[in-house]
């Protein structure tokens, strides 16, 4: 199966890395030059559980991809995810499937204006990543990935990008209602990402205070609160116990968020706070803990110039 990996960051990377050390033929397609520059000069370097290796596989930028893909992964931020597949439009065929495993709410959407719904897949990863500088990423914790055809359909093509995630170490699974992975995700997120990108404190950090045990559980609670409104059965508390034990497994993780605020780019919390905000407030829900994250993230992002070193 011929993939590209659109989007080649911490997650892309070890995702791309992994299915190419198991003889998959993928490209990593990005648009950093550094980070593709890199890669084709020495190879990605990833530190997993397993150790320390380089990997050959090829970075591109996405003018220079001209074969049609099978599947494309998308692990762009969801703010970058129209004109990340729009740079591919002209190479996306009749046959290509993208498949999301990014953060956030309404990627599916977004997706749904390049390929037909029998063509998307959607799902989640809790695996941890962390992209060092360009072309060297550590993951040292394992998780799992969830998907399912958008329009609910357990295909054999689905079944095949099951077999070859598993295959490379991924532990997917095809799930019947992948909305409850992704709300759950959505509200560890909401909790992890926006606490570290705050406080820039690491996670380990965060979670050595009963401050922000207290807050990351609220959160929790309060998007969870939204998800059962619209009759997706989350659960609060699965949500609870994993943000409890990555403070203690993963003590040194620095989110993505909190590496984009510590590196003044834009982060994604308008997609996943702000989302959380926008439907409670169709639903007339209060999330009181969650809006506050969300102002205050937002509000550190349109201050970069301004924030005393």
């Amino acid at each position: 199966m011929k993939t590209l990996i659109l989007g080649a960051g911490a997650m892309g990377c070890l995702y791309g890395g992994l299915l190419k050390e198991r003889g998959n033929d993928v490209i990593l397609v990005d648009v950093s030059k550094p980070q593709v520059d890199e890669i084709n000069k020495n190879g990605l370097a990833l530190e997993t559980a397993e150790g320390k290796r380089n990997i050959k596989i090829k970075a591109k930028f996405a003018q220079e991809v001209t074969e049609q893909p099978d599947l494309i992964i998308l692990f762009t931020k969801t703010i970058h995810s129209k004109s990340a597949l729009s740079s591919l439009k002209a190479i996306i065929g009749p046959e290509t499937m993208v498949l999301s495993l990014q953060n956030g709410l309404g990627n599916d959407e977004v997706i749904k204006e390049f390929v037909p719904t029998d063509r998307i897949i959607i799902g989640t990863t809790n695996f941890p990543s962390d992209l060092l500088k360009p072309g060297n990423v550590r993951s040292l914790g394992k998780g799992t990935t969830k998907i399912m055809s958008c329009n609910g359909e357990v295909t054999e093509k689905l079944k095949q990008v099951e077999m070859m995630l598993s295959d490379a170490g991924f532990n997917c699974i095809i799930t019947e209602d992948v909305f409850v992975s992704i709300w759950e995700k959505v509200a560890f997120n909401a909790a992890c990402n926006a606490l570290t990108a705050a406080s820039r404190l690491k996670l380990g950090d965060v979670g050595k205070t009963d401050e922000g045990k207290e807050l990351a559980r609220s959160i929790a609670r309060e998007v969870v609160s939204v998800a059962n409104a619209r009759n997706i059965h989350a659960n609060a508390e699965n949500v609870i116990k994993l943000i409890e034990l990555d403070f203690v497994e993963h003590a040194e993780h620095m989110p993505s968020m909190m590496q984009d605020v510590l590196g003044n780019r834009t982060t994604e919390i308008d997609f996943i706070n702000g989302a959380v905000v926008r439907e409670a407030e169709k639903l007339g829900i209060s999330v009181p803990v969650t809006n506050v994250l969300y102002k205050l993230v937002s509000m550190i992002q349109k201050n970069y110039e301004n924030l005393i070193k």
